[in-house]
């Protein structure tokens, strides 16, 4: 009875569409311009197998959801669609899985924004990113392999997709990708020799490793290897992925005015599913009844021509941590608009770098140094510097260039849509409002903090509208201020408090961690190796005390540090957005 048993349950799996268990970290929304979306349409929310229309749910509150909300979460985590239901709660996907119905099943006004659409009664209201190449046509063929990486850290998996439709003890890499192809997925991974992940992202923290990390053979193809045990081979279908992810910066004259046209015989490309290919307004869809028109043309499709410039994925590396890019700057005040947001991060990189890469966050504060020097000398009106020059004369360390491309693709129709949300972020100076204590006698104080690890920064919000929303300052403890704790005038003593307990952690990870090290290296294979790879300014400078010592000299600082903080120092601080520092 077995085998009948294996093959009514293979024949019952055979008969389901994608099923798909969800490992995803979710990515902060675009905060960036962006191409606005199309609308799509009313969909279904539940496919003809009873499947989900669209794979991911945003976290976000579903009563303050809007339209332009919803789109720039999804643009903000790599998905071609968008869709509303319920008044507002909002979901992301490759593909939309589910038959398309008339306007009139999605008359539900979102609850933050009545004026415009949120679904229906099992009903999604979807819009569309046209900075996708068409998904016709895609195979497994299109998939590259670009190598083994490390999976399932504490931050979520590599590739966030499980492909339970896919059996285990069949697996082969051309199933997998054919299930992630399938769904529209760029990015497929096979791990443990028979599971399949896909993605629209990798990871963060994912690390590359070598080849025979990924060696355990296939359950499917024992010729083939499928990953390994924590570690998953990685294809990645170019063709599937935005030409226009969130932070791409157009250039100027990028669409070449020279547009030949495709023989009327070529189709332009259709857009995935079965959705079909209208211009549709991206205000909220009228209350009607009727469905929209669909018309056939005989305009032929234009090619456009644009250079794909891929930001800078690492400017100042240190161990395991990547601060946030720099803005742009070209006078005076930008450049130290941009100093401020690199001196905000060193926190950032004693906390997320790890020892013993950690040590080198020191290095990084005095380069953030080296910018506002750059900004001192150099600017001196408009135009009269760049960052690009003060990178060529503060060189940063463990710098990761872009890269750029041309792409030649059909035109998308111009949607009259909704305006991507604009953030006003205005980096504030790095002094904070907690204080460094003082002890004579542990020799640390104001400007000489135990091992040189300051205080974090605790000031005035970044961010306009989290801060007009109540939240006047915040905890710079992430490289991205967006993530950072941000909160209102009354909360600052606790914060401060936080703030201590963060400098402590610091201190004992990297100083105490640097001085035990430093201290027992001779006679210590193990030790010697790690100090051998500390850099050589933390081995001149930051290591002077022994173990013992330093964790004293961090619990004590921290003591004093909370004693110091009982009481709120910003009475007359961050006023107004971006003034009262």
């Amino acid at each position: 009875m077995a085998p009948i048993i294996r093959a009514l349950a293979a024949l019952a799996a055979a008969t389901l569409l994608t099923q798909v268990t969800a490992t995803t970290t979710e990515l902060p929304p675009c905060l960036d311009a962006f191409q606005p979306f199309a609308y799509a349409g009313c969909f279904k929310e539940k496919g003809t197998n009873n499947e989900n229309a669209l794979d991911f749910r945003s976290s976000s509150d579903q009563t303050k959801n809007t339209v332009e909300k919803c789109v720039a979460e999804c643009k903000g985590n790599s998905y071609r669609y968008a869709g509303l239901t319920y008044h507002g709660v909002c979901y992301c996907s490759q593909t939309v899985n589910s038959p398309l119905l008339d306007e009139g099943s999605c008359n539900f006004p979102c609850t933050a924004n009545n004026t415009e659409t949120c679904g229906g009664d099992g009903a999604f209201s979807v819009w569309q990113d046209p900075t996708f190449p068409s998904s016709a046509g895609v195979s497994i063929n299109d998939f590259q392999s670009i190598g083994c990486y490390t999976d399932d850290t504490n931050h979520g998996r590599t590739i966030a997709e499980r492909q339970d439709q896919v059996a285990f003890d069949t697996m082969t890499p051309a199933l997998c990708l054919q299930a992630c192809a399938d769904d529209g997925y760029p990015f497929a991974g096979v791990e443990y020799g028979g599971e399949c992940y896909c993605g629209v992202v990798m990871g963060n923290y994912t690390q590359p490793a070598t080849s025979d990390k990924c060696n355990v053979p296939c359950t499917g193809d024992k010729t083939k290897n499928c990953g390994g045990a924590g570690h998953v081979e990685i294809y990645v279908a170019s063709k599937l992925r935005s030409l226009e992810p969130c932070g791409f910066v157009p250039p100027v004259n990028s669409v070449s005015s020279s547009t030949p046209s495709i023989p009327s015989t070529s189709r332009a490309p259709p857009s995935s599913s079965s959705i079909t290919s209208t211009t549709v307004s991206t205000q909220a869809p009228p209350s009607t009844t009727t469905k929209p028109a669909t018309t056939t043309t005989t305009t032929t499709a234009q090619v456009c021509t644009t250079t794909i410039v891929t930001p800078v994925t690492c400017e100042y590396g240190c161990g395991n941590w990547c601060n946030k890019n720099l803005p742009d700057f070209d006078d005076a005040d930008s450049c130290t608009k941009a100093h401020n947001s690199c001196k905000l991060q060193v926190n950032a990189c004693l906390k997320g770098a790890g020892w013993p890469g950690s040590a080198s966050c020191m290095e990084f504060k005095a380069w953030c140094n080296d910018v506002n020097s750059y900004c001192s000398s150099s600017c001196k009106g408009k135009g009269s510097c760049s960052k690009k020059d003060c990178y060529s004369k503060k060189v940063p360390k463990g710098y990761k260039p872009g890269t750029t491309s041309v792409s030649t693709f059909a035109c998308p129709s111009k949607p009259t849509s909704t305006a991507s949300p604009v953030t006003t972020i205005v980096p504030p100076p790095p002094t904070g409002v907690c204080k460094q204590p003082s002890s004579w006698w542990f020799n640390y104080g104001p400007g000489n903090p135990v091992g040189g690890i300051e205080i974090p920064i605790v000031t005035c919000n970044d961010v306009a509208d989290d801060f007009k929303a109540g939240n006047q300052f915040k905890l710079y403890t992430e490289s991205d201020s967006r993530k950072c704790k941000s909160f209102g005038r009354n909360n600052v003593p606790n914060v401060c408090q936080e703030a201590c307990k963060e400098q402590y952690d610091e201190c004992n990870n990297t100083y105490a961690q640097g001085c035990k090290t430093y201290n027992n290296r001779r006679g210590r294979r193990d030790a010697a190796a790690v100090y051998a790879r500390a850099p050589e300014f933390a081995k001149r400078w930051f290591f002077v005390d022994n173990f013992s010592v330093a964790l004293n000299k961090c619990k004590i600082q921290y003591t004093d540090c909370l004693i110091e903080n009982r009481n709120s120092y910003a009475a007359n601080k961050c006023g107004s957005f971006a003034t009262g520092y």
